[in-house]
């Protein structure tokens, strides 16, 4: 066999193991996808939005606590992360360019986004849920920041890197300060890519509900009160698919096509505006 026939062997296997090992992950892909689908949509009515829990047993009502407790504790943590994550990634890119700081902060970065929301849950309850003695909205709103902060943040910091220094020698050179050519010249060029990065991050904490379990617990009973036990959809899908009764499950088949659904359209959201934006 010479040379030539071996590369050609050796792609052609590579090639197939690639292929196989693809067509496996986009099976299952479409299984699960399937799956809540076609259980899902059967579950879909008025009153899983309208109603909230009835007893263990009856059968009826509906998820609006936890719905909107899911909303909650979802902006809560969107406001929290979001604002810390684009200054952290704005020092990053700008203030702290090439320092010893900057690259350490990024490395613990990068480390973060791997961590297991378990993990986080856990550390959450240490420091805020033991000390005070009580699970809180505001507990999971953290958890979830926690886990947004260093998406938005790496995300921040290569979009900002990516506009080209020369348009901030220009600001520089018309006598403008450098907070104001990173708001009116920086952001405005990295502001698709920004967008994306919290787009992409709130998808990744939407479907979480291992630290809600340690944070926010839950709540059976609709409360808008962010300082106690809240409900929210992912804890009670957990719930509700081990309980025993068929209501349940329904509920909590047509909670996860919710989820699946709004997780799926901030994902195509911020493809499209990527899309959008370089296409240009």
């Amino acid at each position: 066999m010479n040379l030539e026939t071996k590369r050609k062997a050796e792609s052609f296997i590579a090639l197939t193991l690639s292929g196989l090992a693809a067509a496996v992950g986009l099976f299952w892909l479409v299984y699960i996808l399937g799956d809540v689908l076609i259980n899902g949509i059967g579950a879909l009515k008025p009153s899983l939005f309208l109603n909230d829990p009835v007893p263990a047993g009856v059968e009826g009502g509906g998820l609006r606590n936890a719905f909107i407790g899911q909303l909650m504790i979802t902006g809560a943590a969107t406001l929290i992360g979001v604002p810390i994550g684009v200054l952290g990634g704005t020092f990053l890119a700008e203030y702290g360019r090439g320092s010893r700081t900057a690259r350490a902060i990024s490395v613990l970065s990068d480390i973060t986004v791997s961590v297991p929301a378990l993990v986080v849950g856990a550390f959450v309850w240490a420091i805020v849920v033991r000390p005070l003695h009580h699970f809180s909205g505001w507990a999971g709103a953290l958890a979830l920041s926690i886990i947004m902060i260093p998406i938005v943040l790496r995300t921040t910091e290569d979009m900002l890197s990516l506009v080209p220094w020369t348009l901030r020698e220009a600001a520089f050179a018309l006598g403008a300060p450098y907070y104001k050519v990173i708001i009116q010249i920086v952001y405005r060029g990295a502001a698709t890519g920004i967008l994306t990065g919290i787009l992409l991050s709130m998808a990744r904490v939407a479907g979480e509900a291992a630290p809600l379990l340690f944070t926010s617990f839950n709540n059976n009973f609709f409360s808008g009160n962010m300082n106690g036990p809240i409900a929210s959809l992912t804890v009670t899908i957990f719930q509700y698919a081990m309980g025993p009764y068929k209501s349940w499950h329904e509920q909590a088949w047509g909670a996860a096509f919710v989820i699946t659904l709004f997780i799926l359209t901030l994902t195509i959201v911020g493809r499209v505006i990527i899309w959008w934006r370089y296409k240009r």
